[in-house]
């Protein structure tokens, strides 16, 4: 029988994406979930004489419960702030869930909470990881921005993602406050993959845990690596380190998607992400020098002698970023089809305008449409149905 849960935040943007996500997952014949985001109707519920299993809630709404003496349930706090995650609340009784996490890591926190056993799928059950590359033949494209609005839109809806950031100055800093801890990050990592090399170059990083080397990043609610402080150890990054990164994360399981934030055209690095990746993302500035270097770097890698992948056509998708109406909009070129047109955000040239751009509901309308097309085919039912059926 579904344990029946009670769910009190004050924002009603938090209630839909979840309750979506149960209806369309395994998780719903687990859960049944009443959902409210307005202290009176939450109260007059839980003064009513229906049987619930849980109650998960916003502080404020969990103490105005309390006060009415009926606390016979389980009960835990949702906090915004992760560190006080695992802790006792403050008030005696109840257990601390982090509010914003991957929707599979929230609902098992709820599962433990009623004490329901959920079994879970092996890292060996799990699909190959879909790896995605964002690349540009220009900088200020966007090419951040946009991949830490996908990571963050494709884990609300239940998906397990990894955002790694390989330009030699992390920018994603700007945009997402760095993940505190003390784990190794990727200094170590890359260290640790070279020296685990076997003769001929083979890696063997089978023993390796990525686990010891991943931060969490609550805003976005993804796995990465903190920014790596010494530049010199990004410069040096070879194709063949880069490579073995991406298999090690392939390999752990442990992600539905690695969103790479790959640095400029002509680095080891991106040749290394040209070549792995399932999917890649070019993106285009809405400017003739965007379009025409971004022509000419495929016209070089469909030579042989470029070293490019034969097949990178096939795998290239085009995003027109900055695209103001269509009066202003640069023509495209026919050789270039873009899948996904990115609005203009005139906000975004104001002073301390990296805030807004995890928050512009055009843009992200835009990233979702984008997603849509992109994820649903690669990692079917994410936005139709059941992705774990």
């Amino acid at each position: 029988m579904a344990a029946r849960i009670v769910l009190a935040v004050r924002e009603s943007q938090y209630i839909e994406p979840l309750l979506h996500y149960i209806h369309h997952s395994d998780y719903g014949e687990l859960l049944r979930v009443s959902a409210f985001s307005r202290p009176e109707t939450f109260m007059e519920f839980m003064k009513s004489e229906e049987t619930v299993d849980a109650v998960v809630g916003d502080p404020f709404f969990i103490e105005a419960w309390l006060v009415e003496g009926k606390n016979t349930v389980p009960w835990a706090v949702l906090s915004e702030d992760g560190r006080t995650l695992g802790k006792s609340a403050n008030l005696a009784g109840g257990v601390v869930i982090a509010k914003y996490q991957s929707l599979p890591a929230l609902l098992e926190s709820i599962l433990q909470l009623c004490d329901v056993v959920r079994s879970r799928p092996s890292s060996a059950d799990r699909e190959q990881t879909l790896i995605l590359g964002v690349v540009s033949a220009t900088g200020s494209s966007g090419k951040t921005t946009l991949a830490l609005n996908m990571s963050k839109q494709l884990t609300d809806l239940g998906l397990s993602v990894f955002y790694l950031n390989l330009e030699s100055v992390d920018s994603s800093g700007l945009f997402v406050p760095v993940a505190a801890g003390n784990t190794p990050g990727l200094e170590r990592l890359l260290y640790d993959l070279k020296a685990g090399r076997g003769e001929g170059g083979k890696n063997n990083a089978g023993s390796i845990e990525l686990g010891r080397y991943v931060a969490r990043y609550d805003r976005l609610r993804c796995d990465a690596f903190r920014p790596v402080e010494n530049f010199k150890e990004m410069l040096q990054m070879t194709r063949q380190d880069t490579l073995d990164l991406l298999d090690l994360l392939d390999a752990a399981g442990s992600y539905d998607l690695v969103i790479v934030d790959a640095g400029s055209i002509e680095e080891e690095r991106t040749l290394a992400v040209l070549q792995r990746c399932g999917i890649l993302l070019w993106m285009l500035r809405n400017d003739e020098a965007s379009m025409y270097k971004t022509l000419r770097w495929l016209e070089y890698g469909s030579h042989p002698y470029s070293g490019w992948p034969p097949d990178i056509q096939e795998r290239s998708r085009f995003v027109l970023n900055f695209a103001a109406d269509s009066a202003q909009n640069t023509p495209v070129p026919e050789d270039i089809k873009p899948d996904a047109l990115l609005p203009y955000i005139p906000s975004w040239g104001l002073r301390h305008h990296v805030e807004l751009c995890l928050s512009s509901p055009q843009f992200m309308a835009g990233v979702q449409q984008l997603c849509e097309g992109l994820i649903e085919p690669a990692l079917p039912r994410v936005f139709t149905g059941n992705l774990h059926e």
